[in-house]
């Protein structure tokens, strides 16, 4: 997770904290102190940035909102759905939480989670991106608010194209390299750089699933239309697996740079191992104080049969015991509104998740200059992506990629093999979500 260097929100994004306002807006404080009705526990992890501007969130929302209080709870990534799977066990669950996409699923299918139909009328879910508010909702209905996405763009070396011959890189979505351009460029740095490797791909550990880029490229799906059943043995199965499987045979990516891997795209990058790196646009403030500005540009991943991107980032949830569910859908409205989820998404690097602020010029703390890259890449992303992602049991979906991934590039297991195993993980997962 990346770690932003730049001041903590301020006044900017607190408003106006109006005397009165928690009359007017139907919430009426209650006398049992900091665990009674007037606080909100919300529970999250989070780089220093993102925490910051959690709290600065939080300590706003008070101030609009006289005698209620916003409890932070920090937890490590590592350990939150752990812990929250103990929590929600014993009824001691937070009022909220963060929740990435991959695992949001297994909680609103399993009723966990609160219903925020009687909170969101057609035009507030119409202000969201339709694949992110796709990406929220179970069986139709909504059951959390999508704050903020990133997803995996291309960063480069100028000096290293330059060395190569490689003079211009696409600067649109609709130009993107094809596939075959992409290995020919592999092709080209590989025989032109010693001792530097084309590029790092970003699917360690469980960023597993951002292979599924590449399936979506090639036409094809990891479920089919239903959400019921595997679809990825396919024809574009196969080319999706035996192209990826290509990087580790060609040369293309470092052999310690694999779905299990410890080697993650940005070291790699900024130590000089690769030329290019398939990287989040939340590790832009970890990699831009390692290299100067002027030394590495960003353009678009590949494009296949069609353009595809990953479904990175974050929602916030209520939880369907809180003890005051208005006041709790409130918050999250309250975090998703225009003015903070922009100043959210400008501190800690991220997209936004609302139409309108995708073609708002935003004033990101690290590199705005390579922002709109990746947010023309993020159109790339569908409902029809995202749909396949946010189902119950995608955790043991991704934990099986991880698997059968590893073996695929590491111990070049068979593709057909590869897809047969991801598809009968793939059938126990949805059996048993």
């Amino acid at each position: 997770m990346a770690v932003a260097r730049r001041a903590v929100l301020g006044a900017a994004v607190a408003g106006a904290g109006a005397v009165g306002f928690a009359r007017r807006s139907g919430f009426s404080p209650s006398s049992t102190g900091s665990a009674g009705a007037d606080t909100l526990t919300f529970s999250l992890w989070g780089a220093d940035t993102e925490i910051a501007a959690f709290q600065a969130l939080a300590r706003a929302y008070e101030r609009r909102h006289r005698g209620i209080r916003v409890q932070i709870r920090l937890e490590s990534y590592q350990q939150m759905y752990t812990n929250m799977d103990a929590l929600l066990a014993g009824g001691r669950a937070p009022d909220l939480f963060r929740c990435d996409y991959a695992n949001l699923g297994m909680y609103s299918a399993s009723g966990q989670l609160l219903d925020l139909s009687p909170y969101f009328g057609d035009k507030e879910r119409d202000a969201f991106l339709p694949a992110l508010w796709k990406a929220v909702c179970h069986e139709g209905k909504p059951y959390a608010v999508p704050h903020h996405t990133d997803t995996t763009a291309v960063l480069y070396r100028k000096d290293m194209f330059r060395k190569a011959g490689i003079t211009s890189v696409p600067t649109s979505l609709d130009e993107a390299w094809t596939w075959d351009e992409f290995s020919e460029i592999c092709a080209r740095l590989r025989k032109k750089l010693h001792g530097v490797y084309p590029f790092v791909y970003g699917w360690q550990q469980t960023g597993a699933f951002r292979w599924l880029t590449w399936l979506w490229e090639a036409g094809g799906r990891i479920l089919d239309d239903s959400l019921t059943a595997p679809a990825i043995e396919s024809a574009a199965g196969l080319r999706a697996l035996r192209f990826t499987q290509d990087f580790f045979r060609e040369g293309f990516v470092p052999p310690n740079s694999s779905v299990k891997s410890a080697a993650f795209p940005d070291s790699l990058f900024t130590a000089g191992t690769v030329a290019m790196s398939f990287a989040g646009d939340f590790l832009l403030p970890t990699i831009d104080p390692a290299l100067d500005k002027d030394l590495y540009g960003v353009t678009f991943q590949p494009r296949g049969r069609t353009a595809a991107t990953d479904l990175g980032g974050n929602a916030v949830v209520a939880t369907r015991t809180t003890e005051n569910p208005e006041l709790a859908a409130d918050f999250l409205k309250f975090l998703a509104n225009e003015e903070n989820m922009a100043r959210f998404c400008e501190q800690t690097v991220v997209l936004p998740t609302r139409r309108s602020l995708l073609t708002q010029p935003l004033d990101y703390a690290v590199r705005p200059d390579l922002m709109p890259v990746y947010a023309e890449q993020a159109t790339a992303l569908t409902p029809g992506m995202t749909e396949q992602v946010a189902i119950p049991g995608f955790g043991r979906i991704n934990s099986a990629l991880q698997d059968e991934l590893e073996a695929a590039f590491v111990n070049r297991q068979p593709a057909e093999v590869t897809l047969r195993n991801i598809a009968a993980s793939t059938r126990t997962a949805l059996a048993s979500a």
